[in-house]
Protein backbone atom coordinates (compact mmCIF):
# COMPACT_ATOMS: atom_id res chain seq x y z
CA UNK A 1 0.00 0.00 0.00
CA UNK A 2 1.65 3.59 -0.71
CA UNK A 3 2.23 6.19 1.51
CA UNK A 4 -0.76 8.16 0.20
CA UNK A 5 -3.52 5.44 0.57
CA UNK A 6 -2.08 5.33 4.22
CA UNK A 7 -2.72 8.86 4.89
CA UNK A 8 -6.04 8.58 2.98
CA UNK A 9 -7.30 5.66 5.11
CA UNK A 10 -6.01 7.84 8.01
CA UNK A 11 -7.85 10.72 7.50
CA UNK A 12 -10.94 9.01 6.89
CA UNK A 13 -10.78 7.04 9.83
CA UNK A 14 -10.06 10.64 12.45
CA UNK A 15 -12.72 12.37 10.21
CA UNK A 16 -15.37 9.48 11.27
CA UNK A 17 -13.59 9.40 14.84
CA UNK A 18 -14.05 13.00 15.30
CA UNK A 19 -17.80 13.49 13.60
CA UNK A 20 -18.70 10.81 15.97
CA UNK A 21 -17.34 13.06 19.01
CA UNK A 22 -19.27 15.93 18.09
CA UNK A 23 -22.30 14.02 17.39
CA UNK A 24 -22.22 12.68 21.04
CA UNK A 25 -21.17 16.33 22.16
CA UNK A 26 -23.99 17.77 20.25
CA UNK A 27 -26.48 15.20 21.99
CA UNK A 28 -25.04 15.48 25.46
CA UNK A 29 -25.69 19.58 25.31
CA UNK A 30 -28.92 18.96 23.78
CA UNK A 31 -30.23 16.93 25.71
CA UNK A 32 -33.33 17.87 28.15
CA UNK A 33 -34.19 15.84 31.80
CA UNK A 34 -37.94 15.21 30.85
CA UNK A 35 -40.34 17.96 32.36
CA UNK A 36 -43.01 16.92 35.44
CA UNK A 37 -46.43 16.81 34.66
CA UNK A 38 -48.72 18.94 37.19
CA UNK A 39 -49.99 17.50 40.16
CA UNK A 40 -53.22 15.31 39.32
CA UNK A 41 -54.20 14.28 43.04
CA UNK A 42 -56.53 17.08 44.62
CA UNK A 43 -54.73 16.18 47.76
CA UNK A 44 -51.41 17.47 47.31
CA UNK A 45 -52.96 21.11 46.04
CA UNK A 46 -54.73 20.88 49.71
CA UNK A 47 -53.50 23.43 52.34
CA UNK A 48 -51.91 22.18 55.57
CA UNK A 49 -54.92 23.47 57.54
CA UNK A 50 -57.60 21.90 55.94
CA UNK A 51 -55.97 18.53 55.33
CA UNK A 52 -55.50 18.47 59.07
CA UNK A 53 -59.30 19.60 59.57
CA UNK A 54 -60.66 16.96 56.88
CA UNK A 55 -58.37 14.04 59.15
CA UNK A 56 -60.18 15.09 61.93
CA UNK A 57 -63.81 15.31 60.73
CA UNK A 58 -62.78 11.49 58.94
CA UNK A 59 -63.58 13.37 55.86
CA UNK A 60 -60.61 11.36 54.93
CA UNK A 61 -57.79 9.17 56.33
CA UNK A 62 -54.35 10.47 57.26
CA UNK A 63 -53.21 6.82 55.40
CA UNK A 64 -54.83 8.19 52.13
CA UNK A 65 -53.09 11.19 52.28
CA UNK A 66 -49.89 10.46 52.98
CA UNK A 67 -49.82 7.67 50.79
CA UNK A 68 -50.95 10.25 47.85
CA UNK A 69 -47.99 12.33 48.67
CA UNK A 70 -45.52 9.59 48.68
CA UNK A 71 -46.77 8.49 45.21
CA UNK A 72 -45.80 11.58 43.89
CA UNK A 73 -42.42 11.91 45.56
CA UNK A 74 -41.34 8.32 44.16
CA UNK A 75 -43.07 9.54 40.53
CA UNK A 76 -40.72 13.44 40.53
CA UNK A 77 -37.75 12.41 42.92
CA UNK A 78 -35.96 10.24 40.00
CA UNK A 79 -36.15 13.62 37.82
CA UNK A 80 -35.59 16.43 40.99
CA UNK A 81 -33.52 14.22 43.30
CA UNK A 82 -35.17 16.59 46.13
CA UNK A 83 -35.98 14.45 48.58
CA UNK A 84 -32.54 12.38 49.36
CA UNK A 85 -33.94 10.20 53.03
CA UNK A 86 -37.22 8.88 52.82
CA UNK A 87 -38.72 7.29 55.65
CA UNK A 88 -41.90 5.92 54.58
CA UNK A 89 -42.60 2.82 55.88
CA UNK A 90 -42.63 5.10 59.32
CA UNK A 91 -44.96 7.72 58.03
CA UNK A 92 -47.54 4.93 56.82
CA UNK A 93 -47.53 3.45 60.39
CA UNK A 94 -47.98 6.55 62.16
CA UNK A 95 -50.81 7.52 59.56
CA UNK A 96 -52.41 4.38 60.77
CA UNK A 97 -52.14 5.23 64.57
CA UNK A 98 -53.94 8.66 63.78
CA UNK A 99 -56.83 7.43 61.89
CA UNK A 100 -57.30 4.92 64.67
CA UNK A 101 -57.28 7.87 67.00
CA UNK A 102 -59.89 9.25 65.24
CA UNK A 103 -61.69 6.36 64.51
CA UNK A 104 -62.24 6.01 68.03
CA UNK A 105 -63.95 8.49 69.16
CA UNK A 106 -61.90 9.17 72.07
CA UNK A 107 -61.24 12.53 71.88
CA UNK A 108 -63.86 15.00 69.99
CA UNK A 109 -62.67 17.44 66.66
CA UNK A 110 -61.83 20.31 68.83
CA UNK A 111 -59.97 18.42 71.35
CA UNK A 112 -58.20 16.47 68.52
CA UNK A 113 -57.64 20.29 67.11
CA UNK A 114 -56.62 21.76 70.34
CA UNK A 115 -53.67 18.80 71.03
CA UNK A 116 -53.17 17.87 67.33
CA UNK A 117 -53.40 21.03 65.22
CA UNK A 118 -51.55 19.81 61.98
CA UNK A 119 -53.25 16.11 62.85
CA UNK A 120 -52.30 13.52 60.39
CA UNK A 121 -50.22 15.97 57.73
CA UNK A 122 -47.25 15.01 56.43
CA UNK A 123 -43.91 16.97 55.84
CA UNK A 124 -40.36 16.88 54.86
CA UNK A 125 -37.36 18.40 56.75
CA UNK A 126 -34.44 19.94 55.75
CA UNK A 127 -31.42 17.61 55.93
CA UNK A 128 -29.61 20.40 57.86
CA UNK A 129 -32.14 19.67 61.19
CA UNK A 130 -32.07 16.69 63.02
CA UNK A 131 -34.78 13.82 62.24
CA UNK A 132 -34.39 10.79 64.90
CA UNK A 133 -32.85 8.34 62.67
CA UNK A 134 -32.30 10.62 59.71
CA UNK A 135 -28.51 11.82 58.27
CA UNK A 136 -27.62 15.24 59.25
CA UNK A 137 -24.70 15.54 56.58
CA UNK A 138 -26.01 19.03 55.86
CA UNK A 139 -24.09 18.33 52.43
CA UNK A 140 -20.66 17.74 54.57
CA UNK A 141 -18.34 14.57 53.32
CA UNK A 142 -17.55 14.62 56.66
CA UNK A 143 -20.45 14.18 58.26
CA UNK A 144 -22.07 11.59 55.68
CA UNK A 145 -22.44 8.91 58.39
CA UNK A 146 -23.95 10.68 60.93
CA UNK A 147 -27.18 9.89 61.61
CA UNK A 148 -29.44 12.04 64.11
CA UNK A 149 -30.14 10.59 67.61
CA UNK A 150 -32.74 12.83 68.36
CA UNK A 151 -35.36 15.86 66.68
CA UNK A 152 -34.46 18.90 66.28
CA UNK A 153 -36.76 21.51 68.44
CA UNK A 154 -38.75 22.68 65.79
CA UNK A 155 -38.98 19.07 64.25
CA UNK A 156 -40.40 17.81 67.93
CA UNK A 157 -42.56 20.53 67.92
CA UNK A 158 -44.36 19.43 64.56
CA UNK A 159 -44.43 15.82 65.47
CA UNK A 160 -46.26 16.64 68.80
CA UNK A 161 -48.71 18.58 66.58
CA UNK A 162 -49.73 15.60 64.79
CA UNK A 163 -47.08 16.16 61.35
CA UNK A 164 -45.93 12.98 60.24
CA UNK A 165 -42.42 13.50 58.85
CA UNK A 166 -42.12 11.55 54.95
CA UNK A 167 -37.69 12.03 55.56
CA UNK A 168 -35.19 15.06 54.28
CA UNK A 169 -34.95 17.03 51.81
CA UNK A 170 -31.55 17.93 49.74
CA UNK A 171 -29.48 21.88 50.94
CA UNK A 172 -26.61 23.72 50.01
CA UNK A 173 -23.55 22.48 51.34
CA UNK A 174 -23.76 23.97 55.23
CA UNK A 175 -26.71 25.64 54.00
CA UNK A 176 -24.13 28.47 52.67
CA UNK A 177 -25.09 29.04 49.00
CA UNK A 178 -27.63 29.91 46.42
CA UNK A 179 -28.18 25.93 45.47
CA UNK A 180 -29.56 22.72 46.35
CA UNK A 181 -26.27 20.92 45.56
CA UNK A 182 -23.35 19.18 47.57
CA UNK A 183 -21.11 16.39 47.33
CA UNK A 184 -23.21 13.94 49.46
CA UNK A 185 -26.42 14.28 47.39
CA UNK A 186 -25.64 16.04 44.25
CA UNK A 187 -28.04 18.20 42.33
CA UNK A 188 -32.10 18.73 43.45
CA UNK A 189 -33.45 20.05 40.04
CA UNK A 190 -35.78 22.89 39.46
CA UNK A 191 -39.40 21.25 38.70
CA UNK A 192 -40.43 23.59 36.14
CA UNK A 193 -37.17 23.06 34.31
CA UNK A 194 -34.92 20.26 35.27
CA UNK A 195 -32.02 21.85 33.27
CA UNK A 196 -32.09 24.38 36.11
CA UNK A 197 -31.12 24.12 39.81
CA UNK A 198 -34.16 24.95 42.29
CA UNK A 199 -31.90 27.56 44.51
CA UNK A 200 -31.51 27.53 48.05
CA UNK A 201 -30.75 27.07 50.53
CA UNK A 202 -32.86 24.02 50.51
CA UNK A 203 -34.37 21.71 48.05
CA UNK A 204 -37.34 22.08 49.19
CA UNK A 205 -40.21 19.13 47.61
CA UNK A 206 -43.24 21.61 46.59
CA UNK A 207 -43.85 19.63 43.56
Amino acid sequence: MSISRRVLGFALWASSRLLLAVIRLISFFSWKPPCLSPPRDPLLLTPASVLAKKIRRGEVKSSVVVQSFISRIREVNPIINALVYDRFEEALHEAKAVDDLVSSGTQDEETLKKNYPLLGVPLTVKEAFALQGMPQSSGLLSRRSLRSEHDATVVSRLKRAGAIPLGVTNCSELCMWYESSNNVYGRTRNPYNPQYIVGGSSGKLQV
